[in-house]
């Protein structure tokens, strides 16, 4: 039984004026100030009957704080006067929903009621989910105090449900809602649906400051002391307490109080409930709530009960029984009742007559629909009329495209061919020109042999120069028959031939250090035709053999790269360099003419002591 509102935080977000901007900020501070003298003085401010009805509204708000609730009650009715749904429909939701409060503070539920359901009218009249989700769960609060917890949690439900399906849900809304579904369950007997709401209110902190969750945090004290928790009861109270404390909240405080005197008597503590229960008095004559006092005498009961104290126990109890009995009158009940139906009928009314309303316009879309078929058909059987033509021409199309595409195959595959033929000639010559050439060399040395007397040291290196050239031939035909098995060369294919050229050149020159690296952005995938490849290959051999023979360096590099879709290849060293004539040598020339016979540019970098780079690109 621990009334819960975010009222005064929620009515904020609420408000909204074209006009008199200056006045309701004066009157805002004044109201955060609880400075009568300031809000009087902003009376001068009032220039319209709205800002009338807007200072009347904010005088009531803090003649509440100030603890004179039926003053507020007055003021804030007599606003009402003021607005309306045409021209301002923000204040007419906002002074129900506090008369509401006041009303459920003060014990008149009944006005409570009437003022709910007003609230809930006129924000189903604008159709403003937020509001009519706190209308909602305002009556649910009236309902939680007149101990009508069925339909409490009825009415919270339907104003937490909205919120959930609701696209921009209120946070602050969202815990006020969900903090009267949980209590109405949690003295509704039912402590796992109470806290299952309360810990989902704990998820909105992440959002909304921790002092617009005191109410929050007392219940689920408050729902924990009745589970017999009462350690972990206390803790969540005496948060609830610290920041009702700062913040001066006389209604609340006497629900913490309540709480923890309960908690003290129950641990057999009675001097400390005593204090505790004192505390409560204090604050609850502070509200004028007579929820709270109904509250406080039923504690004092129990407490004196519990301790032993008959007499007083009794007495506690008749005060208890007589206060309860002036709330819960015949008259007052059914007059909430009636209250209840006169809505739900108003409700149905207006239900049935948007029904007749859209029967009609059903009716009258029937007739339409009915010409609109007759004129569908008609399009229907133009739109097949025209679909038939556009099918037979798009397979007329689609024919003539097949049988071109079997022709450009044919082209393609005879153009595939071609150039398989051109790349076979061009090996073919360079196995005329090169290996051919390398060959006649070798046997016109040998036949020159036969004729020459030479001494038995120069004749044995002479054969060892040609056996050298030999091998360097077979190589060279190794080489060219590798390219010849293949259509295409991957740039893997033409990494591995090179690493095993740089292992060959390791083992003749220790001293040196190789190295092959091959860019990342270049993929191993890449394809050369047989006649890049097997010339690329060439190229690096031809370059490195030069560095190994002539630079003197200790390094020398191999890189291939991704260069404007081709393959670059670089060999370099960090030799002695080379001079302009030695540039001119038959080597070079060799080389230039490789690239040049794939399509690509060769170039040569190389400067005295800095070393020499052979680059194809």
């Amino acid at each position: 039984m621990r009334r819960v509102s975010t009222c005064l935080f929620v009515i904020l977000t609420f408000i909204f004026t074209a006009s008199g901007q200056e006045l309701q900020d004066r009157l805002q501070k004044a109201l955060e100030a609880r400075d009568s003298i300031a809000l009087n003085s902003a009376q001068e401010s009032v220039q319209t009957p709205l800002d009338s009805g807007v200072f009347l509204y904010f005088q009531g708000r803090l003649q509440s704080r100030l603890g004179d609730n039926k003053r507020a009650v007055e003021s804030v009715e007599k606003s009402l006067t003021y607005f309306d749904l045409k021209n301002s429909p923000d204040y007419l939701i906002s002074a129900n929903n506090y008369l509401t409060y006041l009303e459920s503070i003060i014990g008149n539920w009944d006005r409570a009621m009437f003022f709910g359901q007003e609230a809930l009218k006129a924000a189903e009249t604008v159709q403003d989910t937020n509001r009519i989700a706190y209308a909602l769960g305002d009556i649910a609060i009236v309902f939680h105090d007149m101990e009508d917890y069925s339909n409490g949690v009825a009415y919270a439900k339907r104003g937490f449900n909205l919120l959930k399906n609701y696209r921009d849900p209120n946070p602050r809304t969202q815990g006020f809602v969900t903090n009267s579904l949980a209590i109405n369950f949690d003295d509704w007997d039912k402590p796992d649906s109470a806290l299952f709401y309360h810990y989902e209110n704990l998820k909105l902190l992440e959002v909304v400051d921790s002092t617009t969750m005191t109410n929050t945090f007392n219940n689920i004290g408050n729902t924990l002391l009745k589970q017999k928790d009462f350690a972990e009861a206390e803790k969540w109270i005496n948060v609830s307490l610290k920041y009702n404390y700062l913040r001066d909240e006389p209604y609340k405080m006497a629900a913490n109080y309540t709480n923890l005197a309960n908690i003290a008597y129950n641990l057999d503590n009675f001097s400390k409930a005593e204090v505790m229960l004192d505390s409560a008095k204090k604050y609850v004559d502070l509200s004028g709530s007579r929820e709270k006092v109904r509250d406080y005498l039923w504690e004092q009961y129990r407490f004196q009960k519990r301790k032993g104290d008959l007499n007083k126990a009794m007495a506690f109890l008749e005060d208890y029984s007589e206060l309860k009995d002036s709330i819960f009158k015949d008259e007052r009940v059914q007059m909430i009742g009636e209250l209840q139906t006169k809505y739900e009928v108003s409700k149905k009314e207006t239900e049935l007559a948007q029904s007749r309303a859209d029967l009609a316009e059903t009716d009258l879309l029937v007739k339409n629909r009915n010409n609109q078929l007759l004129l569908l058909l008609i399009l229907i059987l133009i739109v097949l009329g025209i679909s038939f033509f556009i099918y037979y021409r798009q397979k007329n199309k689609t024919l003539h495209l097949e049988q071109e595409a079997k022709l450009q195959a044919i082209l393609a595959e005879q153009e595939t061919q071609n150039r398989l033929l051109e790349q076979r000639n061009r090996i073919s010559s360079d196995l005329h020109d090169n290996i051919g050439a390398q060959l006649t060399f070798i046997v016109s040395s040998l036949d020159n042999l036969k004729f020459v007397d030479l001494p038995k040291e120069k004749f044995n290196s002479k054969l060892d120069q040609i056996s050298a050239f030999t091998v360097e031939t077979v190589n060279e035909l190794r080489d060219t028959i590798w390219a010849m098995n293949k259509e295409s060369i991957s740039v893997e294919d033409l990494e591995v031939r090179l690493n095993t050229l740089i292992s060959k050149a390791k083992v003749s020159c220790p001293n040196i250090d190789f190295e092959l690296i091959v860019d990342e952005g270049l993929s191993k995938e890449k394809e050369l035709n047989s006649m890049e490849g097997v010339n690329y290959y060439r190229i690096a051999q031809e370059a490195l053999n030069n560095a190994v023979k002539h630079s003197g360096a200790n390094k020398i590099w191999i890189e291939l790269a991704s260069e404007n879709s081709h393959v670059k290849l670089s060999v370099k060293d960090n030799g002695q360099g080379i001079s302009g004539k030695e540039s001119k040598g038959n080597g070079m020339h060799t080389m230039k003419n490789r690239a040049e016979r794939i399509g690509r540019k060769f170039s040569l970098d190389s400067r005295p002591e800095a070393g020499t780079q052979v680059c194809i690109s």
